[in-house]
């Protein structure tokens, strides 16, 4: 039986935190042997280095995905067709699966835009999904309040990553590279506060590291660089206003690296007591936050230790035995 993977996703640039858990969700599945995966790559974007999976390339564009799409699922006899993003088609033939990873619209005090037609073909594409995934609590309440009484069975499938090596007391002690904000640079991630949290912070506390946003556009790194800030840097500060998961709260955990991070939601429920919660919207909270974690060794320590035991259950073939218990619902 073939199941078709929608690789969306890896037509947006530099395959980074969600493209890259999803691939390795991906490649944790395929290894089950249980089907046939063929991933749809985006035209024009590179092929990934998969195991057991076929890649084909699939049509760009919200209008040739629709036309398109269906023609290539029956070409390809694919009995379901479970996409890594919201953008289903309509008439695909076989069961589908959406993956919604965030709706941000839904919140304006954010004051990030959306065209009326992408909420539009959000929403209708979600409600003739057969199914539909969410990374998180928060995200799949926001599904529902979008969808209503028309939503598809909507399952919880956090996103995973690769764990590092247990941190160690004295490897914990030794990390002295800067603090490290991971993400790009839309209002939400919230950098201005975050930044001048940091100019309080150094003020009262000179031995302070430095502080370095990492993320498109300006300062993209490759996986290998990202792994070794993650390893090396003094803690992660994530002070976004709002996400619908969180990638590099878990990588920071996955990787021994003590986390200091927003009081929201999806950030909560991920990390749970193994980050140093502040205000976003108070740079003083958010200065007080990372003082306490860079003068508290015992502090750093235990949220290291405890952030990395929560990691362990948020691996990729985890990942995988939510996608396989959600395609054999609908296969049957």
């Amino acid at each position: 039986m073939t199941i078709a993977f929608d690789g969306a996703c890896l037509g947006d640039g530099p395959i980074t935190g969600v493209a890259r858990s999803f691939l390795n969700g991906l490649q944790a599945y395929a290894s089950r042997g249980e089907h046939d995966c063929v991933l749809l790559v985006p035209q024009g974007a590179a092929e990934p280095a998969l195991t057991d999976v076929r890649c084909v390339e699939a049509p760009r564009g919200a209008l040739r995905r629709q036309l398109g799409l269906p023609r290539l699922l029956r070409q390809l006899r694919a009995a379901l067709l479970h996409s890594s993003v919201a953008a289903v088609p309509l008439r695909a033939g076989c069961p589908t699966i959406a993956t919604v990873h965030d709706l941000p619209w839904l919140h304006p005090e954010l004051g990030e835009t959306s065209s009326l037609w992408r909420r539009f073909a959000t929403r209708r594409a979600l409600a003739h999904a057969s199914a539909i995934l969410a990374p998180s609590q928060f995200t799949a309440n926001d599904v529902r309040t979008l969808l209503g009484h028309r939503c598809p069975p909507l399952r919880l499938a956090p996103h995973g990553t690769t764990l590092g090596a247990p941190p160690s007391e004295a490897a914990t002690a030794a990390r002295s590279a800067p603090l490290l904000a991971l993400g790009d640079a839309r209002p939400r991630k919230n950098r201005e506060r975050v930044r001048a949290a940091w100019a309080i912070a150094v003020r009262r506390c000179p031995s302070l590291p430095t502080l370095r946003f990492v993320g498109p556009p300006d300062d993209y790194v490759d996986e290998g660089e990202k792994l070794h800030l993650l390893r090396s840097c003094r803690a992660v500060v994530q002070g976004s206003l709002l996400e619908g998961f969180g990638m590099p709260v878990l990588e920071a955990l996955a990787n021994g690296a003590p986390l200091l991070c927003s009081r929201i939601p999806p950030f909560r429920e991920i990390a749970q007591d193994a980050a140093l919660y502040f205000d976003p919207c108070d740079p003083e909270s958010i200065a007080t936050a990372m003082i306490q974690v860079h003068t508290d060794e015992a502090l750093r320590y235990q949220l290291a230790k405890e952030g990395h035991r929560l990691a362990s259950f948020a691996q990729p073939p985890m990942v995988a035995q939510h996608w396989a218990e959600l395609h054999s619902q609908l296969l049957q």
